[in-house]
């Protein structure tokens, strides 16, 4: 996907999730929320929960995975990236969910998120 394109997806998810009351957190922001980014030429969503809870798991999920505290923190991530392909999907946008699942690795749990392509018509758009 030549970069002006995934440059357009990039902006357009944000103001949509944006509409959509999701928060972006900015550098050094301790508030959870979507993630935006450019990988190898696709357009990737991510969620990430707040710092209080996302530390906590990420400090007990190296020794102990199945701790209920890093579930919990999986199980949140992986339920707010479906709302959020169910926001774009419903703006018109061509969404890719790939789903996790019970894996030997925990962190396949969450899934993957990626934006194909934004809509030609945004109806979100003012005018």
């Amino acid at each position: 996907m030549p970069s002006s394109a995934a440059d357009r997806i990039v902006r357009d998810t944000r103001e949509v999730l944006t509409l959509a009351g999701l928060p972006e957190p900015r550098e050094g922001d301790r508030t959870g929320g979507y993630h935006v980014f450019e990988r190898d030429g696709r357009v990737h969503v991510s969620w990430v929960t707040d710092s209080r809870i996302y530390n906590q798991a990420a400090e007990l999920a190296g020794t102990h995975p199945h701790h209920p505290v890093a579930r919990l923190d999986r199980s949140m991530a992986a339920i707010m990236l479906r709302a959020v392909v169910d926001v774009l999907y419903a703006a018109g946008f061509t969404v890719v969910l790939r789903p996790g699942g019970p894996h030997s690795n925990p962190e396949e749990e969450i899934g993957e998120v990626i934006v194909r392509a934004a809509p030609a018509f945004r109806a979100w758009a003012d005018g």
